[in-house]
């Protein structure tokens, strides 16, 4: 399908007057308006200079407003500004940041009319910074839903280009429920919103990713051309599946949608469920429920070497097991990324043929910044079992409820993490979830869980089965080289800022890379 640019004047220049201190100290934000974070957009990001950005919904008497919030000292103390010059209610806010700033899509309702606008911080920590508004960047007619927003991350370290401040922006209209997708190609003027996909099946809103002039979309689906042809129609009633579109040309033209894990259940990845005594049965993810897309996130390397596996490619596996395992001699060119960056998706996925209430398992799926690329997915789940008594910080009851799965990188190393919500009715328990990977996300072998206690040290009370939260998709390492990711946390009218520990060392990895670079050298890995 092809689309065309046209452009949408922005409004005058509104200075940062409104600045005021929204949260000090504690991190905490009150009269929040918790739907503005619930969805499939980010709302909290930790920028390139190492501050954090927010974006979300401020509570004003019967109406509400977007608030844009910073912090330049690790969510000890945030400066924030009602935009103001947003004249409609607002709905959903997402956001995002790179070299050129930070970006609010946000969705309001303007007397009746709902319309999907974008907010740009030139300079979002400066004292005197100012912001630019967009008028609607959603077609006459369209109810956008679903916000989401991602800027360009080209340019780092050694791999700048001209294409570096690309912003692309996207949302589902309600009623046709066709996807809207617009690119700004300088993050200054931004085009309207061109329909790329027209599926009334689609059931969730598109989570867009750019880097440069590659853009892509996932979104949720029923639609019969993207589900597994071999599974029943009982065991996919009432299950969606993510589909996906590219532009290789900043969005003028798209790709056909795609089905993420083909027309096949073996397609899809299965995970291991223990079953009591050692035993164990294997699980084929095939489908979720209808929770909003996860972000999507498009990752630029900045290292001529990057996306190395520190122990052992999937192409080249270790032979032994543990510490007695060998790595084979593999090709430098198979662990270079050579097309400068790597596309993350983060799903979540039920058993086929499991009834009952059963949680969704967290599967991410990534390939190289290049059209055509192959996929690869790999679950990112704590480890599953079927007895209560096996349940503990690294394994979880099958049965549990999970949801809000959001997906985490920390540039120039191999950690990945992604986090959910898990609620256990049947325990009575609701914890913070998080799985783990040292090597790209080739594999997710460190689990940790955050329970009542460890989390109200963390100043989160009250995190139960009706809490929203958000993370960044960008984690925090501090000078120690310990690793967190960074997450705000609702609960009805209030908000808290909070940095969760995932249990890596970065420092630690990095001295396994200097050993693995020695190898390199003496030819234990070839070029």
């Amino acid at each position: 399908m092809k689309s065309h640019i046209s452009a949408v004047a922005f409004a005058a220049l509104f200075p940062l007057s409104a600045t005021m201190a929204f949260a000090q100290g504690n991190g905490s934000f009150t009269n929040t308006l918790q739907e503005s974070i619930d969805g499939g957009g980010r709302n909290i990001m930790r920028t390139a200079e190492g501050g954090l950005v927010t974006a979300f919904g401020r509570k004003d008497g019967e109406s509400s407003k977007l608030v844009f919030s910073c912090s330049a000292d690790n969510g000890k103390n945030w400066s924030s500004v009602v935009v103001d010059s947003a004249k409609g209610v607002l709905q959903e806010a997402a956001l995002d940041s790179n070299f050129n700033g930070s970006y609010v899509a946000f969705t309001e309702d303007l007397n009746g009319e709902v319309v999907g606008r974008v907010a740009y911080f030139s300079a979002p920590f400066a004292s005197d910074s100012t912001y630019v508004l967009s008028e609607s960047v959603t077609p006459s007619g369209v109810v956008p839903r679903e916000t989401s927003i991602q800027a360009s991350r080209a340019g780092w370290g050694e791999r700048a280009d001209q294409d570096r401040n690309t912003v692309a922006y996207g949302w589902q209209d309600q009623e046709s429920k066709a996807l809207y997708i617009g690119v700004s190609p300088d993050g200054q003027i931004f085009p309207v919103a061109k329909r790329v996909v027209s599926d009334p099946h689609a059931v969730s809103g598109p989570s867009v990713a750019i880097r440069g002039k590659f853009v892509i979309a996932t979104y949720q689906t029923k639609n019969p051309e993207m589900v597994p042809s071999d599974v029943s129609g009982d065991e996919r009633a009432g299950r969606s599946y993510p589909a996906w579109v590219e532009s290789s040309d900043g969005g003028r033209t798209w790709s056909k949608p795609s089905p993420l894990f083909g027309v096949s259940k073996e397609g899809f990845p299965a995970t291991r469920v223990e079953v009591g005594s050692g035993g164990y049965r294997n699980v084929r993810l095939a489908g979720g429920t209808s929770l909003p897309n996860s972000p999507i996130l498009s990752w630029l390397s900045t290292r001529s070497v990057a996306e190395f596996s520190l122990g052992g490619d999937k192409a080249s596996p270790a032979v032994g097991q543990g510490k007695n395992a060998k790595h084979p001699r593999v090709r430098l060119g198979d662990i270079v990324d050579r097309f400068g960056g790597t596309t993350f998706v983060q799903t979540s996925m039920m058993g086929v043929g499991e009834a009952g209430g059963h949680g969704e398992v967290s599967v991410v799926s990534f390939r190289p910044v290049e059209s055509g690329a192959q996929w690869t997915h790999v679950v990112a789940n704590n480890m599953l079992t079927e007895s209560e008594g096996s349940v503990s910080a690294a394994v979880s009851r099958f049965k549990a409820q999970t949801s809000q799965f959001q997906y985490a990188a920390l540039v120039d190393t191999p950690v990945r993490a992604t986090v959910y919500r898990e609620f256990d009715e049947a325990a009575g328990r609701t914890r913070l979830v998080a799985a783990v990977s040292t090597d790209t996300g080739k594999t997710f072998k460190h689990h940790l869980s955050f329970g009542k206690e460890q989390l109200g040290k963390l100043g989160i009370n009250d995190f139960d089965e009706t809490t929203v939260f958000a993370a960044s998709q960008c984690l925090f390492e501090d000078r120690d080289g310990q690793v967190y990711v960074d997450i705000i946390v609702s609960n009805g009218g209030s908000m808290h800022y909070a940095r969760v520990p995932i249990g890596v060392n970065a420092a630690d990895l990095r001295k396994k890379l200097a050993s693995f670079s020695s190898e390199v050298k003496s030819g234990a890995v070839v070029k």
